[in-house]
C-alpha cells in the first residue's frame, strides 16, 4: 500500500511537472501593422479586438490555433476598400456584427443545419464560401483560411461585404429581441 501510494504521488508530481515544464498552445493574438496588441476583451468564446481605422469586433475563439497573429489592419485594408467600392456607404455599423474566426469543424456544423429562414436567400452565394457562416449576431470566417494570406483576404472580402448588403441588414433587423421592462 505504501509503495502504490509513492509511485501515486510521483506520478502525480511528473504530471504537474510537465504541464509547468511544456509551453502552452499557441494562443492567438491580435496585431496591428506587425505590432502585438492584447485583446480588449475576452468572453466565454474568444478574445475580442477592435480594428484601429474603422472601429470592426474582430473574435477569435479560444479553440482557434492561430500561426501567428491576426492582422487588425488587413481587416481595414479590406473594409477600405470596399468603402471605395460601394459609395452609399455600409448599412450596418462597424461594430453591430462582431467578424468572429472560429474553426472549420464549427462553421461546417452550422451550414449543416437548418438555414435560418431569414438567410435563405443568401443560400447559394454561401455554398460558394464553404469557410463563412452568417448569423444573426457574427459573420464567421474559418481558421483554415489564416496561413493563407490571398485566401484570408478573400474570405475577408467576401465578410465584410456583407456589412454593405441591404438584404443581410434587413435580415439582422428582423430579429425579434428582448424589450427591457421599463420601470
Amino acid at each position: 500500500m505504501l509503495g502504490y501510494g509513492l509511485r501515486t504521488i510521483s506520478l502525480g508530481t511528473l504530471v504537474m511537472w510537465v504541464s509547468v515544464a511544456a509551453p502552452p498552445l499557441a494562443a492567438a493574438q491580435f496585431s496591428v501593422n506587425g505590432q502585438k496588441v492584447p485583446p480588449a476583451e475576452q468572453n466565454f468564446a474568444g478574445v475580442r479586438q477592435v480594428t484601429p481605422r474603422y472601429g470592426l469586433v474582430v473574435q477569435i475563439n479560444h479553440d482557434v490555433q492561430s500561426p501567428g497573429d491576426f492582422e487588425l489592419s488587413l481587416v481595414d485594408e479590406v473594409y477600405g476598400e470596399l468603402l471605395k467600392r460601394y459609395r452609399r456607404g455600409p448599412v450596418i455599423h462597424a461594430d453591430a456584427v462582431p467578424l468572429v474566426v472560429s474553426t472549420q469543424a464549427k462553421i461546417t456544423r452550422f451550414g449543416e443545419g437548418g438555414r435560418r429562414r431569414m438567410f435563405r436567400f443568401l443560400e447559394p452565394e454561401l455554398k460558394q464560401h464553404p469557410d463563412l457562416h452568417l448569423s444573426p449576431t457574427a459573420i464567421f470566417i474559418s481558421d483554415e483560411t489564416l496561413p493563407d494570406a490571398a485566401r484570408l483576404r478573400s474570405v475577408l472580402t467576401r465578410a465584410l461585404q456583407f456589412y454593405f448588403d441591404e438584404r443581410f441588414r434587413e435580415a439582422v433587423e428582423s430579429i425579434d429581441r428582448p424589450i427591457p421592462d421599463r420601470p
